[in-house]
């Protein structure tokens, strides 16, 4: 038997290739090659984009030559897929705040043998910070707007906002620290029309490393 769980949620490299097909591969004559069943366990409730995944080695004598994630996005019919060797733990990155990702493994042999795939598990990521008001994507009422954001129930000790005509940008506005304020008046913003960028940053302590959500917004149009 096989387990798959999530121990935590952080960063790490992937390496997503191909799409799903495994039953052109699977060979039921060799004695290891049967259907793995992953159990999900636990999820960390941290903020991240990325999730940590282990399993247990399929019982029996023989030991497979390595192991295939299978990752879609709900709804996507069609999932990635991930050769992650012999190792019996991965990281998943670069998830998107608030989605559902579903999970599958299965085991390869030497030949290229592969099992059938293991019941399917499911992980949903955190919604993350956000801005609250104006609405995200939304056009603007004017040069001033009061920006106000949530925490979504995290906890965040410091709060920092950069305004942009490109993302990332802070050449309408680069606020400084906020502290724990969650909100802010700016004035002077373009009527022209154009798209602009709201950086929200953050940080759970005053010793972790920023993060940040990304939105966008239309100027005013003032004829």
């Amino acid at each position: 038997m096989a387990r798959l769980y999530y121990t935590a949620l952080r960063r790490a490299a992937s390496r997503l290739v191909g799409a799903w097909s495994p039953s052109t591969r699977v060979a039921p004559s060799v004695p290891w090659l049967v259907a793995l069943t992953l159990l999900l366990l636990g999820v960390a409730s941290t903020l991240a984009s990325h999730v940590d995944l282990a399993w247990d080695a399929p019982a029996g004598a023989l030991t497979p030559a390595g192991y295939l994630l299978y990752i879609w996005q709900e709804p996507a019919a069609v999932p990635q897929r991930v050769d992650v060797g012999f190792q019996t733990m991965y990281t998943l990155t670069d998830l998107a705040d608030g989605a559902t990702y579903t999970v599958a493994v299965t085991a390869y042999d030497a030949e290229g043998n592969e099992s059938d795939a293991a019941n399917r598990v499911t992980v949903t990521t955190p919604m993350g910070p956000t801005l609250v008001s104006p609405p995200p994507t939304s056009q603007l009422p004017g040069p001033t707007m009061l920006w106000t954001w949530t925490a979504e129930g995290t906890t965040v000790a410091e709060w920092w906002v950069s305004i942009g005509t490109a993302v990332g940008a802070h050449d309408l506005l680069e606020s400084g620290s906020l502290g724990e304020a969650c909100s802010l008046a700016v004035n002077g913003l373009p009527t022209d029309g154009e798209v602009l960028w709201v950086r929200l940053w953050y940080r759970m302590d005053l010793e972790s490393e920023w993060q940040y959500r990304d939105f966008a917004y239309t100027a005013a149009l003032t004829p």
